[in-house]
């Protein structure tokens, strides 16, 4: 039987968005516009934008959360999304982690306060499918969970799960530039997708990505290369607000502009790299070229950017090309 299905794993937070005024200097204020609590951590974002884009295909998260109220919001709001959480764990006497999520409205640049919690209690073995039905298996994200990260629990995980057939992909977080190469290069001959933002690529791969604050397409794929030769299996795609690459094993690259999102239409970039991920693994999952699986994501990211949270205004994948076609594609340079 074909295996077909996308299993997203790996640490998960309940995110308290907050819309601030501005960034306060030390000892001032500012004011909260807006608060929305909402469920996120990388597998969570990933799956639910998979679902919010239409995924022909079953999409389930594995991941846990404490057993507090914060645990009930969390599994309440991901389950309203469509997510299959029936392999959520409840980990007794823990606290769910929280992020709190200061986006400012004059700059729209987000600042993360992280309550750790129940991630610190898991175990690969914890995070692992229970059957083989599922095609991918996506696992994030290194450096927020201490138990993994001491156990060597990340390749754990990802290893078992080639055993078993699987596909995998790993996505990040920004933690500590020298903890993230640690943790993320033993990983690499492990994936076969490996879906990252420009400072992410830098960090790992040890090549530059931007010039001047400019992302370069050439230095980019040239980066998206080493990181194959570091041992990703499959394609390598690096992001950026301008635009993406994609480089495969067997030689094909791909370059993308990014969507000319109106500037009014930007409430938040929370969750925007996460919804690039999801596009990109629609779109792996079911065979699409580079270029479309760009097209894709680059769609699903801007459209993400129209609410506070990591996924609420995803579109389903053919309104999200509909979007970005209306609005147009920045400059390709």
């Amino acid at each position: 039987m074909e295996r077909r299905g996308i299993v997203c794993a790996g640490t998960v937070v309940l995110d308290g968005n907050n819309i601030i005024d501005q960034w306060p200097e030390e000892e001032q204020i500012a004011f909260i516009r807006d608060c929305i609590w909402a469920p996120g951590g990388p597998p969570h974002n990933a799956a639910s934008g998979l679902v919010k884009l239409g995924a022909p295909f079953p999409v389930s998260l594995i991941a846990a959360v404490g057993d507090d109220h914060y645990a009930d919001i969390f599994l309440e709001k991901a389950a309203a999304y469509g997510l299959d959480v029936s392999d959520m764990l409840r980990v007794a006497g823990n606290r769910t982690d929280i992020t709190h999520v200061m986006t400012s409205a004059k700059t729209g640049k987000r600042t993360f306060f992280y309550q750790p919690g129940a991630n610190n209690t898991l175990t690969f073995e914890q995070l692992l499918p229970r059957d083989d039905a599922a095609r991918i298996y996506y696992l994030g994200s290194p450096g927020i969970s201490t138990s993994m990260d001491a156990s060597d629990g990340w390749r754990g995980a990802l290893s078992a799960a080639r055993l078993r057939g699987f596909k995998t992909c790993m996505e990040l977080c920004p933690v500590p530039p020298d903890l993230q190469r640690a943790l993320v290069r033993p990983c690499l001959p492990l994936l076969d997708y490996f879906v990252i933002n420009d400072s992410e690529a830098e960090i790992v791969s040890g090549l530059p990505v931007l010039v001047n604050s400019t992302f370069d397409f050439g230095l980019a794929e040239k980066a998206a290369l080493h990181l194959l030769t570091m041992g990703v299996n499959k394609v390598v795609a690096i992001h950026h607000p301008m635009g993406a690459v994609a480089v495969s094993a067997g030689g094909k690259t791909a370059r993308a502009a990014t969507v000319n999102v109106p500037p009014e239409h930007i409430i938040s970039a929370v969750g925007a790299g996460d919804a690039f991920y999801a596009g990109m693994l629609f779109g792996l999952h079911d065979g699409w070229s580079l270029e479309h699986c760009l097209a894709l994501a680059n769609a699903a990211a801007a459209t993400s950017l129209h609410s506070p949270t990591t996924s609420a205004s995803i579109r389903p994948w053919q309104e999200c090309l509909a979007y970005a076609k209306e609005h147009g594609l920045r400059p390709l340079s």
